[in-house]
């Protein structure tokens, strides 16, 4: 059956449980259906059907009202209902979305009016443990037939198929929102972590940027490839997560829109057909482990040095300046585990005629310590020779509706003529597998795998998609694509991305943010906040950002206080990587973590994040068997504290931690909220000991500050907000290991050399 071979289809991923407390919000009560009233019933959560009006309604273990569809509307907002006519540009059938215009930010089609809603429930049957219903709408000429599926305990899934003649340009759900119930999720997002109020666009492009920086960004990248937006997003997912302890994912590939209002949310989808996912909780952090288990968490793939301090170096691509660097940081004892080089594989194989020198570069590196990785992204270049020929005649390539290879002009310091390899075709794993394995021969431990987001709206991949679908699911493609180009490799590769959509986390062991502004506020560190937290509540756990951002546009810079209050965020991120130089228009001068104002501070957080490297690693494992992240949203670990879960700015770094960075320029100090419990503040209770890089707890009596109330503390350059639970008992590291990677010689003290001197920070209680 078409329902069951979806659902099969759509829970293809897995792993374990966790719960962290019970929310208090509720709809108003109702009455307790009886079990035989279930339409589906999945353990943790069932489903009953109202018959006249139609109306869903989603019930926890106990039989509690749990989601209630909305009233049926002819308006944008309300319960199930199709928007007839023919598909919108970009919608898979047509090839544009309309155009970014410059000075005009995209927004979503206007379908204010004419929906076409559920009515009433004239028939039901079931089909094994498949519950079929066939529902009239407001058009005599259009009926729906309804199908609910218990894909696991706590998860039903649904799916809407339309009978009619008619053309069918969209279709939505909605549903009743509670009073202040809060929406996370949404994949990576830069302007907001609790979405409350908002519409929300599900699109794979480009940013979101600075709104002067857009016309610069739209005269080099592919028209289809960015959205001039607040919301825009390299990584979109369209699952909703309620402070209420429910999630919602909608399993389209297609445009597709969340509209958050205060009494009413709903989902819209550029198709014409309407498939969604219902996952219980009872707790947001379990409604999130049951999303994880269903689509994917990141791989246990990685090796230890990927939780340490990753260093740009100064110079670049086998520049010597980047083996003296690191030599004088290997000097200064400043902890170094990866080094980033960005040779660029792909797209245009710069590696070419200097293979040797990779090689050499790369065992200079190893010699001190440092793992190094590579660069690729999916496009090739059409002088990529005899690369892209062979590329051509073996059909690895993306095609226009002609059936020819799809080629577009790819801008960085200068215009290339490029394609895109097309996953769904047979033998591209094969084919890219040769170009990986060149990379991994000369040395390299993994590589940025870069962009994803450009797949044109008129390519059609081999099965015949195009449009939105195959754009947003094109980056899922990508990198399972080389995720199993790499599988036969025994070592662990730090592949790192930044664009995905629905199920590619699976794929992707590590997620950056992209390239952020060299700003405090949106689009620079302000928003880096955001996205770590968003993309932690929608499954993506191993995150970092940009150190110290990538674009400084006109008159954007990167400021010393910018570079200081980034490091500090980045050694409470999961991955810890400076980003030096970016894009710099005009050129500038810019703060760099090996000036003498900055590598103390640097030092001092590479320290400290080498020291926490068995706290850090406890978290990734709670991570990979849960889906709990890292850096821990307050929703997901105190659901019953109101005022916590309201901020957006803070975050649990593991079960202990409390990190509030500070983001606005000029602080001096930080004010920030201690959820309930008792809390010690880590600068009262331990002291750094410069010389030789311990962190060490004082002697003598150290406060202890009562949760659930609101404190200022001081926040000067080198030292983050951070204050631990009381009773914690920190594992740290011995000061003195300079590397998590095993390679270096016998001057070099690596993890493996001190991993049975694990020693712990106890905290008072």
């Amino acid at each position: 059956m078409r329902g069951v071979a979806w659902l099969l289809r759509a829970g293809a991923l897995a792993c374990a449980a966790l719960s962290a407390g019970c929310g208090d919000s509720t709809l108003p009560p109702s009455v307790r259906p009886e079990p035989s009233a279930w339409a589906v019933d999945a353990g943790a959560l069932k489903l009953r059907v109202d018959e006249n009006p139609w109306r869903l309604r989603f019930f926890d273990a106990e039989g509690n009202a749990l989601l209630n569809e909305a009233a049926a509307s002819s308006a944008a907002l309300g319960g199930l209902a199709v928007f007839p006519g023919p598909p919108s540009a970009g919608a898979g059938a047509a090839p544009l979305l309309p155009p970014v215009v410059l000075g005009t930010p995209a927004a979503p089609v206007a379908r204010e009016q004419g929906w076409t809603a559920a009515m009433r429930l004239v028939a039901e049957r079931r089909d094994g443990d498949v519950w079929i219903g066939s529902v009239a709408t407001a058009n005599p000429e259009l009926s729906l037939e309804v199908r609910a599926f218990a894909q696991a305990d706590g998860v039903i899934a649904i799916e809407v198929l339309p009978d009619t003649s008619l053309g069918i340009q969209a279709m939505r759900v909605g549903f009743e929102a509670a009073p202040g119930e809060g929406f996370f999720g949404f994949g990576q997002r830069s302007q907001a972590v609790n979405q409350a109020g908002e519409v929300l666009e599900h699109y794979v492009g480009e940013g979101p940027y600075q709104d002067e920086e857009y016309p610069f960004i739209t005269a080099v990248v592919p028209k289809w490839g960015i959205r001039w937006r607040r919301d825009a997003s390299y990584y979109p997912i369209p699952w909703l997560l309620s402070s209420r302890g429910y999630g919602v994912l909608l399993d389209h590939d297609e445009l597709s829109y969340h509209r958050l209002d205060a009494t009413v949310w709903s989902a819209e989808v550029e198709a014409a057909a309407l498939r969604f996912r219902v996952f219980a909780g009872p707790t947001p952090a379990e409604a999130l482990r049951r999303y994880t288990e269903a689509t994917g968490r990141q791989p246990d793939t990685l090796a230890p040095w990927a939780f340490g301090p990753w260093v740009q170096a100064q110079g670049g691509n086998l520049d010597a300046r980047s083996v003296e660097q690191i030599t004088r940081f290997v000097a200064a004892d400043v902890p170094t585990s990866v080094t980033a080089g960005y040779t660029h594989y792909l797209p245009c194989g710069d590696q070419r005629g200097v293979e040797d020198q990779q090689r050499q570069h790369v065992r200079a590196l190893n010699a001190l310590g440092t793992a190094v990785h590579a660069y690729f992204n999916p496009m090739l270049c059409a002088d990529y020779q005899p690369v892209f020929d062979q590329a051509i005649e073996q059909g690895v390539l993306i095609r226009d509706r002609l059936g020819q290879t799809y080629r577009y002009p790819y801008t960085t310091s200068t215009v290339f003529e490029v394609s895109q390899f097309d996953f769904t075709a047979p033998g591209t794993v094969a084919f890219v597998r040769r170009l990986l394995d060149e990379a991994i021969g000369h040395g390299y431990e993994g590589w940025m795998e870069d962009f994803g987001e450009y797949t044109p709206l008129d390519a059609v991949d081999r099965n015949g998609v195009t449009g939105t679908a195959f754009h947003n699911r094109y980056p899922r493609d990508y990198h399972c694509g080389f995720a199993a180009a790499t599988a036969h490799h025994r070592k662990p590769l730090a592949r790192f991305v930044r664009s995905g959509w629905t199920g590619s986390a699976a794929c992707s062991p590590i997620v950056w943010g992209g390239d952020p502004s060299t700003v405090f506020g949106f689009d620079g560190l302000e928003s880096s906040i955001y996205q770590a937290l968003s993309m932690g509540l929608s499954g993506v756990g191993i995150w970092g950002s940009d150190i110290g951002g990538f674009f400084a546009l006109g008159f954007t810079r990167r400021t010393p206080e910018l570079l200081d209050r980034w490091i500090a965020f980045g050694a409470f991120s999961v991955i810890f990587r400076n980003q030096a130089g970016g894009i710099v228009i005009p050129d500038k001068d810019q703060p760099e973590i090996w000036d003498e104002p900055h590598l103390p501070i640097w030092r001092r957080y590479a320290k400290l994040r080498t020291q926490l490297y068995p706290y850090v690693r406890a978290a990734v494992d709670t991570y990979y068997r849960t889906g709990l992240p890292v850096m821990r949203h307050h929703v997901l670990t105190h659901p019953q504290d109101p005022q916590a879960i309201a901020l957006d700015d803070q975050y649990l770094f593991g079960p202990d931690l409390l990190v509030a960075p500070v983001y606005q320029a000029g602080a001096t100090e930080r004010r920030l909220y201690l959820p309930h419990g008792r809390w010690v503040n880590f600068w009262d209770a331990v002291i750094y000991e410069e010389p030789t890089g311990a962190f060490r707890l004082r002697e003598g009596t150290i406060p202890i500050v009562e949760g659930g109330q609101w404190v200022t503390v001081p926040a000067p350059r080198e030292q983050i907000p951070l204050f631990v639970r009381a009773g914690a008992r920190i594992p740290v590291l011995p000061p003195d290991v300079q590397t998590l990677a095993d390679h270096g010689g016998p001057d070099i003290v690596r993890l493996r050399d001190r991993e049975n001197q694990i020693r712990e920070l106890h905290f008072p209680s």
